[in-house]
Order: structure tokens, then sequence, then C-alpha cells
């Protein structure tokens, strides 16, 4: 796994809290010219949570500036942007949203600007106040134009806790385990989304790789499900007592609800687990409209008043350690101690779903199985 980004977590640390951070110079005029401009335009992801954010908390802050939000996919905001863009129009300021869209589609199109000139705030500067003492650039080199500020761990197996005892995985290996064989279901990893991290996290690892996917989908005789929430209800009763490639807020909800379900620990697993921003990035579009309003947002975004907003909203870890994580689930935090892949990387980003694809084809053809 040469190259992939590794994190080993402190403890959090809250002090910082209680910092008492001087405006940068200049900062009032921006913030004036900003409400001159009176808008900032956001393109951001759909998932819940995101819009009153956008709506209603950065005004609480800087009233004047109104924000509009356009909300979408990674692929149809990136195609929407290129689209405007070949038309000679200039519509986003900031952009919000996952990695990959940023990294593999905008950036090389050349409609992302370099950010770090433009993180203005002291308290956004100070890198003691992120986890691991720095700022998480998604980007493998310069210009850096995408930030993650959300990274949440993501595990990749469930269990119905009525008939299997998750702390008995503590290799991925485990879960070839016989006894499992025709006992799991799994989101279909070749059609991306649902856990794609975790798919190239095991396929570029260098104790799993291919031949871990390939004994996977081969050995286990494992039932596709294309519908989480039946997933979930298949593993809440019983059906299949472990799920693979889910996503955490599936099986949030379920726990809610007092079914019989948890995670495996990502953190019971010898080989690691990743982390991943989960919609949690932002970039600056190059030739903003409202310049000085998207300077203020986005240094808003990524300070603590952002930041809690933000996390308070989508109920995912933020990388600011000055912030606490209470209420958050705890499967989702990172610990502290533990080493995690980076799984919003553009190193990671760049490996893809095509080999990941073609790799469990062949398995399944194996075995007679599409």
């Amino acid at each position: 796994m040469a190259g992939l980004l590794v994190l080993l977590l402190p403890a959090a640390r809250l002090d910082s809290a209680e910092r008492s951070y001087a405006k940068p110079k200049g900062w009032d005029q921006i913030v004036a010219s900003a409400r001159r401009e009176g808008t900032v335009v956001v393109y951001g992801p759909t998932q819940g949570g995101r819009e009153p954010v956008l709506d209603s908390a950065f005004n609480k802050i800087y009233p004047g500036i109104r924000v509009l939000g356009t909300f979408g996919s990674g692929s149809d905001i990136g195609n929407r942007i290129l689209s405007e863009r070949r038309a000679n129009r200039y519509i986003p300021d900031v952009l919000i949203g996952g990695t990959s869209t940023s990294l593999l589609t905008l950036k090389p199109a050349g409609t992302l600007a370099p950010l770090r000139p433009h993180l203005l705030l002291p308290e956004v500067l100070d890198e003691s106040a992120w986890l691991e003492k720095r700022l998480s650039w998604a980007d493998a080199g310069e210009p850096y134009t995408t930030l993650m500020f959300v990274g949440y761990v993501q595990t990749a197996a469930y269990v119905n806790t009525k008939l299997v005892n998750p702390g008995q995985f503590r290799s991925y290996f485990d879960l070839l385990n016989p006894a499992w064989k025709g006992k799991i279901v799994a989101s279909d990893i070749r059609r991306g989304g649902r856990g794609g991290v975790v798919a190239r996290f095991m396929y570029s690892h260098p104790n799993l790789g291919p031949q871990f996917l390939e004994r996977l989908f081969s050995e286990m005789d494992i039932t596709f499900g294309s519908e989480p929430r039946q997933m979930v209800d298949w593993l809440a009763n019983g059906r299949f007592p472990i799920a693979l490639f889910l996503a955490s807020d599936d099986i949030t909800r379920a726990q809610e609800q007092g079914l019989p379900v948890a995670p495996v620990p990502a953190e019971q697993f010898k080989e690691g687990s990743p982390i991943a921003p989960a919609g949690g990035a932002t970039s600056l579009m190059d030739r903003a409209p409202h310049p000085n309003a998207a300077k203020v947002f986005i240094n808003w975004l990524l300070s603590r008043e952002g930041q809690t907003a933000w996390q308070d909203a989508v109920h995912l870890p933020s990388l600011r350690i000055d912030i606490s994580k209470k209420g958050l689930y705890p499967f989702d935090v990172p610990k502290p101690g533990v080493k995690y892949t980076n799984g919003g990387t553009e190193e990671f980003s760049r490996m893809g779903a095509t080999a990941i694809r073609d790799t469990v084809t062949k398995a399944l053809a194996k075995v007679g199985r599409q």
C-alpha cells in the first residue's frame, strides 16, 4: 500500500477551544466587500443535513451574505460545472463534496483555484487544532485545491448481534470462514457507491489485495442486495447474519429502532481500516463570481463555529480536534492511537472502480455467477 497516507491519531484535544484568535489584517474589509457582493453560491451534496448549515448557521455569523445552494451527486455537480464553463458561465463560488470529482474531473479541467492562499483566519491555519496537527489536503501535489474537513471511520462488516459476536472478527480473513458461506449479504461494489472506500482499501492493502476479494466473492456464496433498507432488514431478521459494504447510517437508523444489528469495530481488524470525507471536503472555484463572499464562507466553514455546525447537522466527525465529538456514533469517530488509511486522497481516488469491478466479476465467473 505504498504511498497511501496513514494517519496516527493523537488523543482528542479540546483545550484549544478556549483559545482566542485575533482577526487577520484586512479581514473586516473582506467581510465588508462580501456584504456588498451579497451572495455566495455553493454547489454541494444532496445528503440531508447539509442544507441547514448553508442556509442558517452561516447567516447567524455573517448576516447580509445570502447563501444560494445547488445540490446533487458528485458526478452531476461535476458535469454541471463543466457544462457551465463550456458556455462561459461562472456560477458557483465554492464546492463542497467528496474528493473524487474535485481531483479527477474539475482540477484537471482548470476550474479550481489554489485554496491555500485564501485560508485567512488564524483558527483555520492553526494546524494544532486539526487531526494529526495538519490540514488534510487531498491533492497529490501542488497546487492544493481540495481540503478535507471530515474523516469518519469506514467499517466493512455488520452483524446480527443475536446470531454473531462481532468481537470474533480480528482479521478480514475471518470473513472467509466456511461457517459463513451462504450467510453473507453485500452491496455490489462493482456499481460504486456504498462500500467503495472499503473495497479500494482491501484491493490496495499488501496483505489483502485482489486475491482476498477474489476469495471473498468466489468462496463465500455472497448474496448481493441493491436496496440498503432491505439488506438491513435481512440482517436484522437473521436471514443473513453478516452484511458487508453498507453505510454506517443504514445501521445507525436500525439501531435507533432497537433492531439487533451492530458494526464490527473497524479497529479490530489487524490489517487496519480507512477513513473517508463523506462529502466533507471543500474547494474554491476558479474565477469565483463572488470572491470575497467565497473567502468568508470557506473560512467560516473551516472555523470552530462552522465545523461545529456542520458536525451537528450531519453527525459525522470533523477533522478539527478542538470541538467535542459528543453525540456522534462511536464507531464513526477515529480512535486515539489507531492507524487509519486516508480514503479521500487523490491517489486513493485514482484507483478507480474498474480494477475492483473486474476482480469481482472474475471471482464470480469462477463459480458460474455474474
